[in-house]
């Protein structure tokens, strides 16, 4: 799976997936470096049901309808033809997690109670602490009660499974402009490993229907990402990636700092 940022900056970006549809909305206010700045991560949620605009009746010295002007009385909802569809297909989006970046402090990540991950605010250093002497990593356990941890390398951060295999189950790929290639937005690309299969399989000779399992439509089970796990690797990113980045940022200043 892959999320499409609209933008380099992915704490103000529009998040797609492959086939571009809106999933996320990112939101950052410019605040000066001296003041808090929040990160607001907005989720589309399904449409509720239609709200019909019904028209003010009219007065009583009022003068009726011409031919030449439509009726929309003679329609039981008090809508034009068309207009239910229209307001029922449009984009509803809730509030999903709120991060508080500070500096002196712990950040503060604060979940809103959508798609069941609770509500209420946690401190990032008791969420997602950082380990490493470099502090360049950061574990968390996700709803799935697994165990996490982000890798925030010099150029992109990768996601691992602990205890599991040291291929990444998620990596950030950057944005490209053009100027050397193809121009390409970033998007961060989730997969997780194939699980392996039983060393027991039955054969097809000795198979019992009255018990049989079908193993390849138990690995795409097991493939599948829940909903509540990819809200948590999408936000825990957008934090570790805003680390990463200053990292990154402070590196450069003292590369040119050296050379001068």
């Amino acid at each position: 799976m892959r999320l499409y940022f609209s933008t380099d900056h992915v704490r103000n970006s529009t998040i797609t997936n492959s086939s571009g549809q809106v999933l996320y909305k990112v939101n950052t206010p410019f605040r000066p470096f001296f003041m808090t700045g929040t990160t607001t991560i907005r989720k589309i949620v399904p449409n509720h049901p239609p709200i019909f605009a019904h028209p003010s009746l009219p007065d009583s010295g009022s003068q009726p309808n011409t031919d030449d002007e439509p009726d929309h009385h003679d329609d039981p909802d008090g809508v034009p033809p068309g207009e239910e569809n229209e307001i029922y297909l449009r984009d509803q989006f809730a509030e999903l997690a709120q991060i508080e970046f500070r500096r002196l402090t712990s950040s503060t990540l604060r979940w809103f109670g959508l798609n069941s991950l609770g509500s209420g605010v946690v401190k990032t250093s008791e969420y997602i602490p950082y380990m490493g002497i470099n502090r360049n990593w950061r574990h968390f356990t996700g709803p799935d009660d697994r165990k996490y941890k982000w890798h925030l390398g010099v150029t992109i951060c990768e996601l691992y499974l602990e205890g599991g295999p040291r291929t990444p189950i998620a990596r950030y790929h950057r944005y490209k402009s053009g100027l050397l290639g193809r121009p390409r937005c970033g998007y961060l690309e989730i997969a997780f490993p194939r699980p392996t299969e039983p060393a027991n399989k039955p054969s097809d000779d000795t198979v019992d229907l009255a018990n049989y399992t079908d193993y390849e439509l138990e690995a795409s089970l097991h493939r599948e990402l829940s909903p509540k796990l990819l809200d948590t690797i999408l936000v825990t990113f957008i934090y570790v990636e805003k680390l990463r980045r200053e990292r990154e940022q402070a590196a450069k200043r003292n590369i040119l700092q050296w050379n001068y």
